[in-house]
């Protein structure tokens, strides 16, 4: 059953990522076992790290920030590209002196953390609840997958790179190296459990419900702020930046103080997940639109369906499981 787990991860990291967002049309299926190899990978490799070393959400949301790096940053650049895909997407809140927009930083990176790495996890976690806390990889199949991830980067960066001939300045890059490497320096001696009271010290995580809606409203907030809002509330890049910083924020400070320390159920981490899945279900039918027309939006449409039952069996699955008594 692990490899399995390890396989419906690889299989929904960029389901989800790209394709549930919108991003890529459904027409573009036929390439999905390649971002499986980044995404997927990138997405396993993440999890393996923090369950074999018992960690938690900051180290896993260190690693996600590091990986949102990895793709942005050296494999497609769009941090950096001021036409990526012709989009245009560094032209509000442009600063020459990084050659980025700290708007498009905060929101892409803030799609890796929160819907690239950190949904899928715990989605696949609640299809497969007994081995939610257990490490799904060996020794030798790390190595494998940690290939498979230099693989999948290389093709996807080599394919970038061809189809939107661009190449960072030497200190953007040295830039973006450095602060990847301090993520995960910072990830990987992060003290396991520090100050968090044991479970059920605080008592009862919160009602699902309560759950689902702290992810899903802060979620849509800030993805809503990055498509609509700026242009809505007319307001200065910095404005931008708060806003969206204080979603992500929010939703943080949020899981964190209704979680920690509390005895918390498998039904309640469906929740939480749900909530944020909930958020691209939505928002992945205007990206769509945009990006691809009309002529998408049904095939979209079935896609969303079919992620839709996936979410309903690991919800299922996530209730109905009962933790053995010890």
């Amino acid at each position: 059953m692990r490899w399995l787990a390890a396989l419906a991860l690889m299989i929904l990291s960029p389901l989800i990522a790209e394709y549930l967002l919108g991003s890529m049309p459904v027409s573009m299926l036929p390439i999905l076992p390649i971002m499986m190899l980044m995404y997927g990978a990138g997405a396993l490799l993440i999890r393996e790290i923090v369950r074999r070393a018992g960690r938690g959400w900051p180290t896993l949301i260190l690693l996600a920030t590091a990986y949102g790096l990895i793709e942005e940053g050296l494999i497609t650049q769009s941090l950096f590209n001021p036409n990526y895909m012709h989009l245009r997407l560094l032209d509000f809140g442009f600063l020459p002196a990084l050659g980025t927009s700290p708007v498009w930083a905060i929101y892409v990176l803030g799609l890796h953390i929160f819907w690239s790495i950190a949904t899928p996890i715990g989605l696949v976690e609640c299809l497969f609840p007994a081995r939610r806390t257990t490490p799904w990889l060996g020794p030798v199949s790390t190595g494998v997958v940690g290939l498979l991830f230099l693989t999948g980067s290389s093709l996807v960066a080599v394919f970038t790179y061809k189809s939107l001939p661009f190449m960072a300045a030497p200190a953007q890059i040295i830039g973006v190296l450095v602060i990847i490497a301090a993520l995960i320096t910072a990830a990987l001696v992060w003290p396991q459990n520090a100050g968090v009271p044991a479970p059920g010290t605080a008592g009862q995580a919160p009602h699902p419900l309560v759950l689902f809606l702290v992810s899903f409203v802060p979620g849509s907030l800030f993805v809503a702020t990055e498509y609509y809002g700026i242009h809505w509330l007319r307001a200065p890049w910095p404005g931008a930046v708060a806003l969206m910083g204080g979603w992500a924020l929010l939703a943080l400070v949020l899981m964190v103080v209704l979680t920690r320390g509390r005895t918390s159920t498998d039904a309640q981490r469906f929740a939480l997940m749900a909530g944020a899945f909930g958020v691209y279900v939505w928002f992945g039918f205007p990206t769509d639109l945009a990006l691809h027309g009309h002529t998408d939006v049904p095939a979209h449409a079935v896609l969303v369906a079919v992620m839709l039952a996936v979410a309903t069996i690991a919800g299922v699955k996530a209730i109905r499981f009962k933790e053995p008594s010890l």
